[in-house]
Order: structure tokens, then sequence, then C-alpha cells
């Protein structure tokens, strides 16, 4: 027992003597945020029935992250957007095992097929997007007002939860969600009143996307409120909808079907993040 204890001892000390994570100055994380964000600006989104048809990458991401526990230690997600709407969305990210990996993350909120390219060459092909477009059942009648709305979507948003799984032991972790939407938008030219994208994640990563919108199925009627899911995240995921499971997506790594090729995500490692040289 007492060489047991000195073993705990020396364990403990060790740890305590260890050298904390270094962390990034603000000119390093600057640098990765360049780096990142050129990285998502040299891909290109297309429609696969209409080649020249390019959907638009937002200028600036809509969330940039830096996870203290997590597995990324930087990160930004982006989205392509076909006017206003949301078309798909891509996260870069800086991985500390392997250290400085670096991962890009791509996810469809489109019913369509899309054809995403990097140097000319496609690389993600989806056939359809996540969970899209279902209609939410007890819903309110949306607002008049757009503040209102706001609190309409943020209500709405509160009513799903988002599990995480361990990839061997399946132990779940319930994602919390980010408060402030992403993105809001509105395209009457869709039929879309309003819309919000909202995130859920562990820390500020975000792993599963939540789009709400008030749309109308022909001009002139009443809108009623609708939703979408998109996954960012390799893992398994549950989503539940006032406690009932509505959407399971598999470990994608151990996913059997071809699904990496043709479904709406892909996660893939492309390449090394290495800070650039100080000049003597």
């Amino acid at each position: 027992m007492a060489l047991q204890c000195t073993s705990l001892v020396v364990i403990v000390v060790a740890l305590a003597q260890a050298p904390p994570e270094a962390q990034p100055n603000a000119a390093d994380r600057q640098e990765q945020f360049r780096f990142l964000t050129q990285a998502a600006k040299d891909l290109t989104l297309l429609n696969p029935s209409d080649q020249q048809a390019r959907f638009t990458l937002m200028d600036q991401p809509v969330l940039h992250y830096d996870n203290a526990t997590g597995l990324s230690t930087d990160g930004v997600t982006f989205l392509w957007l076909a006017g206003t709407r949301p078309v798909a969305a891509v996260s870069f990210s800086i991985r500390r095992t392997p250290r400085n990996a670096v991962y890009r993350e791509c996810t469809s909120l489109w019913p369509a097929p899309l054809d995403c390219q990097s140097n000319g060459a496609s690389f993600w092909s989806p056939k359809r997007g996540g969970l899209v477009a279902q209609r939410l059942k007890d819903g309110p009648v949306p607002a008049d007002g757009e503040r209102q709305r706001l609190t309409q979507m943020r209500n709405i948003a509160r009513r799903f939860t988002v599990t995480w799984h361990h990839s061997r032991t399946d132990e779940s972790t319930q994602l919390h969600l980010l408060p402030t939407p992403l993105y809001r938008f509105a395209a009457e030219q869709d039929r879309i009143l309003d819309g919000a994208l909202f995130a859920f994640s562990p820390t500020n990563d975000p792993e599963m996307l939540l789009l709400l919108e008030a749309a109308r199925d022909k001009p002139g009627e009443a809108a009623y409120w609708r939703y979408s899911l998109a996954r960012m995240s390799s893992l398994k995921e549950v989503v539940r909808l006032d406690g009932q499971e509505i959407w399971t997506v598999p470990n994608f790594h151990q996913d059997i079907t071809d699904d990496k090729q043709t479904g709406p995500y892909a996660e893939q490692a492309v390449g090394r993040y290495g800070p650039p040289a100080i000049a003597p």
C-alpha cells in the first residue's frame, strides 16, 4: 500500500510540473485566422446541373472558435449562400492531436446535389442535405416583428437537444445551444419571411447546426415554422425534439455506406499547419 501511495505522489508531482500547453499570442492567432480563412476561400461550391452557377462564400466566417479543452485549438466556420439562404457550411480547424493537423468539415443544408471543388478537383459531392425542411409541429404563428420572431426562434431552438456519442464506448454527452444565432436572413423571393442558423456545441466549436425558417408554401399563404439539421461532427449524434428522437447520424469514420463520398457531411485531414518562419 505504501508503494502504491508513493507512486501516486510521484505521478501527481510530475503532472503538476508538466509545462502547460503553450497558448498562441495575438500575432499567432491572427496568422492562424488568415491561414484558415484562405483555406476556405480556396474552395468552390457548384450546382452539378449548372457548372456555371457558383454559390457565394461569405466574406467573413460566421464563427471563429478556440476550444480551451476540445480537439481543435483554432477554427473557423463559413457559409455558402444562394442569395441570402444558407446552402452549406465548411469548417477548417487546427487540431491538438495530431499536433497542428488541419481538418476540413463540410455539411449540406440544401435538398439538391452539390459539388465542392479544391483547385478544380471535386472532393465532396453530396446528393442531398441532412434532415431538410421539416415542418415544425405545434409551432407558434410567426410574429409580425423581427424582434418577436427572433424570440420565437430562440424558444423553438430550446426544444431541441443534441447528444454526442463516444466512438468506442457510445457514452453520450449533451451539447449546449449557443444562444446567439450564427446567421440570420430573409429571402422573400423564396417565400422565407425570416430565418436563423443555430449551433450546438460542447464548447464553442459547432457540432450540430439547426436552421429555423418562417416559410410559406405559396405566395399569400400563412407562414409556418420549419427546421433543417446538419451535422458538423464525425461522431454519432442523436437529436431530439421535445424529448422525442427525430434524427440519428452514425459515426462518420465507422460508417460503411457510401455516405463518405455522397452523403451530406464529410471530414478530411488536409495537411498540417506550420507557423511562418520569422525573418532574422
